[in-house]
């Protein structure tokens, strides 16, 4: 069985067996948004339980056979204690690499139990945690995102999905459209003093564009930040700063991307915000109550002044220690020297930076 790196750049495509290149090869967004690195794990699971030499003859193998190997991926899954949602994210991408072949697995054909994850007990990260988190990230963009997240109660995708045209300083709010959020519904969501004050300063010094995504990837504002390059950036921040508890099931972070939400909630309660406001800023499910709940521009204004007390994470505005702020500088300085030099380099010497990664 060839290995196959759990880690590749993009010059290591050439090392895939051919089934798996000519896959990705028609369906470049999975490479683009690095899910092939799911693709590439189960594959070689279905491999070694199969007793097969490459990801080839997996596709000359009898459906019931497959199903059979499926079922134990999943099996291991949940005994790693992962959710439901991920295990069928999982089960998905597969059998659209092996529907690619034509080979059809039902998915009624695998169990997954729909109680997977519902003992997972959650808390709100405190402040000194936020504090650390924030002030702890060594990229200007990911401290801005952490408190977009926190400060807005934005859903990660709606935040990622965020773009410099939807941000108004004048009215002071953040205009989302319904093809950016969950359930299809815009909203205006109020930006807080202190999230406004850290907004201004990232496009004075780190995005002086009009247009485009503020979390972008490589300096593009045409190309959002994929949402499995932040968990992995997030996740390995976590470890870095020694927050990288488990939840008491084991199956998350504590502090998992989702409690931002849920410590935003918490904080505009705790401020006697009313609650309707709270939901349609935060873009929740819409009832009757919230159909016919239509706030006056004074109601809003009232409202907003108590949350924007009480939604700070520093206090005001952000302050860094000197030392930590020049640190930081330095190293937004050498990043962006060296993305230009390996960007050029590997213009120039393609072969130069995939011998260099491998």
């Amino acid at each position: 069985m060839a290995v196959i790196p759990r880690r590749m750049g993009k010059f290591d495509i050439a090392t895939l067996d051919d089934c798996l290149k000519d896959y990705l090869f028609l369906n470049p967004q999975i490479l683009n948004s690095r899910r092939h690195y799911v693709i590439i794990d189960i594959l070689n699971f279905l491999c070694k339980e199969l007793n097969l030499s490459s990801y080839c003859d997996i596709l000359k193998t009898d459906v019931k056979s497959l199903l059979m190997a499926l079922q134990k991926y999943v099996n291991l899954c949940i005994e790693k204690g992962q959710a439901r949602k991920t295990i069928m994210y999982k089960l998905f991408l597969i059998r659209s690499f092996l529907s690619f072949y034509d080979i059809e697995v039902p998915s009624r054909k695998i169990k997954i139990p729909r109680n997977i994850g519902r003992s997972r007990i959650d808390r709100i990260p405190s402040l000194a945690e936020l504090q650390k988190l924030i002030s702890g990230s060594r990229s200007a963009r990911m401290r801005l995102l952490l408190m977009t997240l926190a400060l807005t109660g934005m859903r990660l995708g709606e935040a990622l999905s965020l773009r410099r045209e939807w941000i108004d300083f004048e009215r002071n709010v953040i205009t989302l459209p319904p093809e950016a959020t969950k359930m299809g519904r815009g909203r205006e969501i109020p930006i807080p003093t202190e999230l406004k004050s850290e907004m201004k300063r990232y496009f004075e010094e780190h995005f002086q564009y009009q247009r485009g995504y503020i979390f972008s990837a490589r300096g593009n504002p045409d190309k959002k930040l994929p949402k499995t390059r932040f968990y992995e950036l997030y996740h390995h921040l976590l470890k870095r700063l020694g927050l990288n508890m488990k939840t008491p099931d084991g199956s998350a972070y504590q502090l998992h991307v989702h409690v931002f939400r849920k410590w935003y909630k918490t904080q505009l309660e705790s401020a006697g915000v009313n609650k309707i406001l709270i939901d349609l800023w935060m873009g929740h499910n819409s009832g009757i109550d919230k159909t016919y709940y239509l706030p006056t521009a004074d109601i809003v204004k009232k409202e907003f002044e108590k949350a924007d007390s009480i939604l700070r994470i520093f206090g005001g505005h952000v302050q860094y220690p000197a030392e930590l702020e020049q640190r930081i500088k330095a190293l937004e300085d050498a990043i962006r020297v060296y993305e230009t030099l390996l960007t050029k380099v590997a213009e120039k010497a393609p072969g130069l930076v995939r011998r260099i990664i491998e």
